[in-house]
């Protein structure tokens, strides 16, 4: 039901392995593919450009990556067959990065996984700068002596992490 690989790929010069978990879009499978979405930080929506059936099912997909899969989480669309140009059926965006690729061909295999790495990347590092804060910058103040102000103790809260 599920097929699993291993890849190492470059993205702005950082080798990154990714593990890739092909969930075959099967009917049967989406009580088991589910559980795969709680963990995923980038996520291939698939369908055949050839088969509005295909397409139609992106619809329920989408909806339980939205459901199951962590907020945030990357995706992108991809409308695979893109060799078989002549029996396409439909093209619509989901708000999302769409790539067309072809199993036959390679075309847009590489790209299609070094942008969702990217994507994946990017959120990683926006979450880091997040829980580091802003930057400390000096504050001015005028000072003036007050003999009857407590010193702050050291258990004065900080209100910047350095």
């Amino acid at each position: 039901g599920v097929d699993f690989k291993m890849k190492t790929i470059e993205v702005d010069g950082i080798k990154v392995r990714i593990q890739i978990w092909d969930t075959a879009g099967q009917e049967r499978y989406q009580t088991i593919t589910k559980q795969y979405y709680r963990r995923a930080q980038g996520i291939f929506l698939v369908y055949d450009i050839s088969s509005e059936r295909s397409y139609q099912h992106i619809v329920k997909w989408a909806s339980d990556v939205d459901e199951y899969a962590p907020d945030g989480v990357q995706k992108i669309l991809i409308g695979n067959k893109a060799d078989e140009e002549h029996k396409r059926q439909l093209d619509r965006e989901y708000g999302m990065d769409f790539y067309e690729t072809s199993a036959c061909s390679n075309l847009n295999i590489k790209e299609s996984f070094t942008r969702l790495t990217e994507l994946v990347l990017q959120a990683h590092r926006k979450e880091l700068d997040e829980l580091r804060g802003p930057p400390c910058a000096p504050t001015l103040a005028r000072l003036e002596e007050d003999e009857q102000q407590p010193l702050e103790s050291e258990d004065t809260p900080k209100t910047c992490w350095c």
